[in-house]
């Protein structure tokens, strides 16, 4: 069977983490033949029972969880630490302290990815079901298009819940060649390595259920207007990350053009083209002709048609 870490990071979480904890223990993966699985936690510093919680598992399951604490650096420093102690593996997971995980979500994803993603730097992820504290279904008045990855995407959103990605050990390595001093989130900067120099699948079945509390760094609104307004409202005041986040990814990359985990993928024409385009976005900041012929290709785009609409407006006025 294949070998899984799951890569866990808490700080403060003691409200949710039992009820996620047994989740993960429910996984399926082991009983199908599929994956042996083993889940390394990295407590941020917290000053709640959770690292008494740690323990008390770690105690119970010694041969399937381990954890350390570690200085407080913040979500995503936390998780590229994990994935850089992270015992070799054929996969990789993620998991945050509060959500719940059905059975079936890493055999699906162990499923996917050995069919899928055998001598590529590989990407997996899925939908979540958007639940309350409670684990109750939200409805949703804005609907959600089947998702369509591609760096084009990465560029400039992030279609992919950390919690709900795993990634093969061909990524891992390209990920910790060089971590980012800047990225807008540690899953987003997954998503644009994988889609340049590898391939992103996303399952449109979710596998989890992801809990929307006041205490969530990322969640959603259950209005239209409103979530139009709070998403406004979140890029206007991040408005100069993407520029950033893509400077940091041609930085790393074009430096790392020898190294030899990167040479075999950089080669493809896929992934030069990736890196042509980035190249274009960032140069594009002093350029309103190389904006316009950006916004003309089409080759940057949002997943949802008014998202896509106000971003092309956003990327003509160089607010990026």
């Amino acid at each position: 069977m294949k070998k899984l870490q799951i890569l866990m990071s808490t700080y403060n979480g003691e409200k949710y983490l039992r009820e996620q904890l047994d989740s993960i223990l429910r996984q399926d993966c082991e009983k199908k033949g599929l994956a042996v699985w083993q889940l390394f936690i990295r407590d941020d510093g917290s000053s709640d029972s959770t690292q008494e919680i740690l323990q008390e598992y770690a105690l119970k399951y010694p041969e399937k969880i381990q954890w350390f604490q570690g200085k407080n650096c913040g979500v995503i420093q936390s998780f590229f630490e994990l994935l850089q102690k992270a015992k070799k593996s054929d996969y990789y997971a993620f998991s945050d302290q509060d959500d719940y995980w059905m059975p079936d979500k890493m055999s699906c994803a162990v499923q996917v990815m050995e069919k899928y993603g055998k001598n590529v730097p590989f990407l997996y992820c899925c939908r979540p079901k958007f639940v309350d504290a409670d684990l109750n279904g939200i409805p949703s008045v804005t609907k959600r298009s089947k998702m369509c990855p591609s760096f084009g995407n990465a560029l400039i959103e992030n279609i992919v819940t950390g919690c709900t990605s795993v990634i093969n050990d061909l990524l891992r390595d390209l990920l910790v060649l060089q971590l980012p001093k800047f990225t807008v989130m540690h899953d987003r900067w997954f998503y644009l390595v994988a889609s340049c120099f590898g391939k992103v699948y996303y399952d449109e079945t979710p596998h989890i259920c992801y809990r929307q509390h006041g205490g969530n760094v990322v969640g959603v609104n259950s209005g239209k207007w409103k979530e139009f307004c709070e998403r406004l409202r979140l890029f206007w005041r991040k408005r100069h990350d993407i520029s950033r986040q893509t400077q940091e990814f041609i930085k790393i990359y074009e430096k790392l053009s020898f190294h030899k985990d990167l040479k075999k993928h950089k080669e493809s024409a896929h992934a030069k083209n990736s890196l042509k385009l980035a190249e274009e976005l960032v140069s594009g900041k002093k350029s309103f002709s190389k904006r316009m012929r950006l916004v003309r290709e089409r080759k940057i785009f949002r997943q949802r048609r008014m998202d896509d609409f106000i971003f092309r407006f956003l990327l003509l006025l160089g607010m990026y």
